[in-house]
């Protein structure tokens, strides 16, 4: 690949400039309560979505970044609800279980959704590993219930599925436990939203910044 022309940069720098003085905007001096490494995680998400209003949706529960780059650091596994939100994640390690023939088995004998099932397939990865879901908010719920009654414990979960049936309720409940996790409040998330926030940890954990 060559290297970014003098215009590109200048396109760049003010796309990243335009999205800062959105943020404050929206924030004012709630600004404040966002660490540095937070704003980039935040920034890359205005940038992905062209949406500052998620400066005041994102909510990063017990340290979420900061366990999130030692999990990529240790090269711990990455478990995502759809081959979408893989395709976009820049990590060697990214599994998805949602087109594995057992998850379509799973699911008629036990009449859940395939969603569910991936996330049961999955929990030997998911325990001291990173969960990244971005649409199915059964999925999300899975992983909760996983975490509340078999003793399974990933290092961070990233909980922003978008939609207007569950996914508010869903990541509501990611929120009350007691494990690092990022997610968004209401019904907004989606693809997007969840790469932009695991990629930007993956560059903390390579480059030391978003």
């Amino acid at each position: 690949m060559g290297a970014i022309s003098k215009d590109g940069l200048n396109i760049a720098n003010k796309s990243r400039e335009i999205v800062r003085n959105k943020i404050k905007d929206v924030l004012g001096d709630k600004i404040n309560n966002f660490n540095d490494e937070e704003m980039g995680i935040i920034e890359r998400v205005v940038h992905a979505t062209a949406d500052p209003e998620y400066a005041k949706l994102l909510v990063f529960k017990n340290n979420p970044i900061e366990e999130g780059i030692k999990a990529v650091k240790e090269k711990r596994p990455i478990i995502v609800d759809v081959n979408m939100i893989k395709a976009g994640i820049r990590y060697d390690n990214v599994k998805c279980f949602i087109d594995h023939p057992d998850v379509f088995e799973i699911a008629k004998k036990e009449g859940i959704t395939r969603a569910v099932a991936s996330m049961r397939l999955a929990k030997d990865l998911i325990d001291d590993g990173i969960v990244v879901i971005g649409n199915a908010p059964t999925a999300l719920f899975e992983v909760i219930r996983l975490i509340k009654e078999e003793d399974i414990y990933p290092r961070l979960v990233i909980g922003v599925p978008v939609g207007f049936v569950q996914a508010a309720e869903s990541k509501e409940e990611l929120r009350k436990l007691n494990i690092p996790n990022i997610s968004t409040v209401g019904p907004k998330g989606g693809t997007p939203v969840a790469v932009s926030i695991i990629n930007g940890i993956i560059a903390y954990a390579k480059k030391g910044k978003a």
